[in-house]
């Protein structure tokens, strides 16, 4: 009985309008996002700047300052996440702290700036869940409307099998419509030139491809019960409208700003004030040795001779290693705090977001795109991490030869390779497990819902 009423409900959507609709936006929109972005030259151009080692770099590089690189994110094509904030690498020196470069530089058309990036998870997170309820709106209340539901309860069929059939058969029947388009963008992922996607990349697809089927599942549930609720589609539609415009607009736009409120943290401009203040004591008392120094032995910069202005360049140095070690020091901790200050208000925001699925599916998407908050704090710690490092063998180098010109230059003495973060999607999903089972939960508490309200529901 539960199959044939699925096969009904699957067989009623295939024939009308709606599937048909669903089906033309998703090729359009999805193939059309996933070549753009793929073909993208601004972006890709910036792979000329990442992806290769720091000691390759060394030996063509003319200046002081080293870079710290990662790999371009190759699934960008289908989630562009952070995009134009997203850090791909580093460039540093000796004596100051990192420098991180983003992709504004790049960019060509600004204009773009004011539009949402059109990719597969803008797709999911608005088209599709839309979608969802133009498949579900009048399941219930529709053929309340037109006299069928009554029929159809009065063959002695249960009414939580009823419900749980036509949910099934929505739910499949919205897939269906997606299909080709999902089919066609692994078509196109494997066939384009630009984009060369690795195993772990095509098993980062999959999961994504799976995760926006349970992100659809949501709104199916939440549009049945909808349906549930109300005795005419057009008043069922006007609700659920109102629902989606609060749960994918209004509240993962306006989470940031109560996160902010709640716990506030000190500005960047605050962060590099600090951190400036503490360098310039440093050359503050640089300046004031070598000033003792020159009045020691006559007062004359002009007259000082060879042995005694090298002493003055030595007393210099040594204020370039304490800067560089203040850089991996005191300047290290401020700005470790600052990112874990920044990063505790993100997962506030997160935390109040999860009352919408929208929030819990773009955070996880993007962070499985290697596109996300997760990927950026990571390459970030990486960086710091890496500049103690370099600092450690700078100050040994020192110690062993009493070179101080090295703080002029690049390290090209076997220096430590700087080594990006590893991307795996398995710890992105044990750090996101959470936001899995929210939208599991969310798809089921809906559903369920639904359920209760369907049962208690008059024929009338």
């Amino acid at each position: 009985m539960f199959w044939t009423l699925t096969q009904k409900e699957i067989h009623d959507h295939i024939l009308s309008a709606r599937f048909a609709v669903s089906m033309i936006l998703a090729l359009i929109f999805l193939i059309g996002s996933t070549a753009m972005l793929a073909t993208d030259k601004t972006w890709a151009g910036r792979q000329l700047y990442t992806g290769y080692k720091l000691k390759d770099y060394l030996y063509t590089n003319k200046y002081s300052w080293y870079w710290m690189n990662r790999d371009l994110p190759t699934l960008r094509v289908l989630a562009t996440g952070l995009d134009e904030e997203l850090s791909l690498n580093a460039n540093s020196e000796a004596k100051m702290g990192p420098q991180f470069e983003n992709n504004r530089q790049f960019v060509n058309n600004p204009n773009r700036y004011l539009f949402s990036q059109l990719d597969f998870v803008f797709f999911f997170n608005i088209v599709g869940s839309l979608l969802a309820f133009v498949f579900t709106y009048d399941t219930i209340s529709g053929e309340s409307r037109r006299g069928t539901l009554r029929l159809v309860l009065v063959n002695s069929i249960s009414r939580p099998l009823l419900l749980a059939a036509k949910f099934v058969g929505s739910y499949l029947s919205l897939i269906t419509s997606l299909l080709p388009a999902l089919m066609s963008v692994i078509l196109l992922l494997y066939l384009m030139p630009d984009v060369n996607l690795r195993p772990s990349d095509w098993v980062a697809t999959l999961f994504l491809f799976l995760l926006a089927l349970l992100y659809l599942s949501v709104f199916c549930a939440l549009g049945l019960f909808g349906s549930c609720l109300t005795k005419h589609p057009k008043t069922t539609l006007t609700i659920l409208m109102a629902l989606w415009v609060v749960v994918v607009l209004v509240i993962p736009n306006f989470s940031p700003f109560l996160a902010a409120y709640l716990r506030p943290i000190p500005t960047v401009y605050e962060v590099h004030e600090n951190i400036r203040r503490l360098s310039g004591d440093i050359w503050q008392q640089s300046g004031k040795e070598v000033e003792e120094f020159i009045q020691e032995h006559g007062g004359d910069p002009a007259a000082l001779s060879d042995a005694e202005k090298q002493t003055i360049n030595k007393i210099r140095a040594k204020a370039e290693r304490r800067q560089m070690n203040l850089s991996v020091g005191k300047a290290a901790e401020i700005r470790q705090d600052f990112i874990n200050a920044v990063e505790a208000q993100a997962d506030m925001n997160l935390s109040i977001s999860l009352i919408s699925p929208s929030a819990a599916f773009v955070f996880l998407a993007t962070d499985v795109a290697n596109t996300g908050i997760l990927s950026e704090w990571n390459f970030r710690r990486a960086v710091i991490q890496y500049r103690r490092q370099y600092a450690e063998h700078v100050n040994r180098y020192i110690e062993e030869t009493g070179d101080y010109e090295i703080l002029q230059r690049i390290l090209k003495a076997d220096p430590p390779d700087f080594v990006p973060p590893k991307f795996f999607v398995s710890d992105v999903i044990s750090t996101h497990f959470d936001l899995l089972v929210v939208l599991l939960l969310y798809s089921v508490v809906f559903f369920f819902a639904g359920q209760v309200v369907f049962i208690r529901r008059p024929l009338t």
